[in-house]
């Protein structure tokens, strides 16, 4: 494993003419990010989701803690109804995930003590793995929402798609899936402390159109 993360620290290299180092951010609140994802885990109108998690910044809006937002939540009758009265989500098509998604957040970020909730999140979606998408109530999230979500709270990663595992497989020079690719490319890149989010997509579309074309073997 470790000659697979020096080969793709050699790809990243090799690619980027500019080397896409960390810009300081402000990141939303951990609740806003769980209603993030689980919004986005459905196809919506262009923008919608910006706009609802806008007006949930609102002072009307104060959600506070992830145990404080899940009392709220849970007070409701249902989940269904909790997103059709705050998120203004007539549909609620995943409202099913929320309360156990906030509930294993709420347990797990007990083990990263820390100032905030918000630098906890941060320390929990680092600590991470991609693959811990498949345990308990992250499956409702699949690999792709569960990658969004520790995006969200600043993990240093990126959401899996072919580009990049076109690009990996390259570069290690054997197939990958996708969350050996996304494994791969966030340990390459807190060796070089490159920002993934950084990276424009023409890079990794430019492996995939190469793949297309024949002129790419992984």
């Amino acid at each position: 494993m470790s000659g697979d993360i020096d080969r793709t620290v050699r790809a990243l290299v090799a690619h980027l003419d500019t080397p896409p180092y960390p810009a300081s951010k402000k990141w939303p609140s951990p609740i806003l990010c769980v209603f993030d994802t689980i919004l986005a885990l459905d196809r919506r109108k262009p923008g919608w989701i910006e706009e609802t998690i806008q007006r949930l910044q609102e002072p009307d809006f104060e959600y506070g803690t992830l145990e404080s937002a899940r009392d709220y939540a849970g007070a409701f009758p249902s989940p269904v109804q909790f997103f059709h009265m705050d998120l203004r989500d007539n549909e609620a098509k995943r409202a099913g995930v929320l309360l156990p998604l906030v509930d294993a957040l709420i347990d797990g970020l007990r083990d990263f003590p820390a100032v905030t909730e918000g630098e906890q999140a941060r320390t929990w979606a680092t600590a991470a793995r991609p693959s811990d998408w498949s345990f308990g109530p992250f499956r409702g999230l699949g690999l792709k929402g569960f990658q969004h979500l520790r995006q969200l709270f600043g993990a240093n990663t990126v959401i899996p798609s072919q580009e990049h595992m076109a690009f990996v497989a390259k570069a290690v020079g054997r197939a990958v899936d996708a969350v050996e690719a996304v494994y791969l490319l966030e340990r390459a890149a807190s060796r070089l402390r490159y920002d993934l989010a950084g990276i424009p997509g023409k890079v990794w579309a430019r492996t995939l159109d190469e793949a297309s074309t024949g002129d790419y073997k992984p």
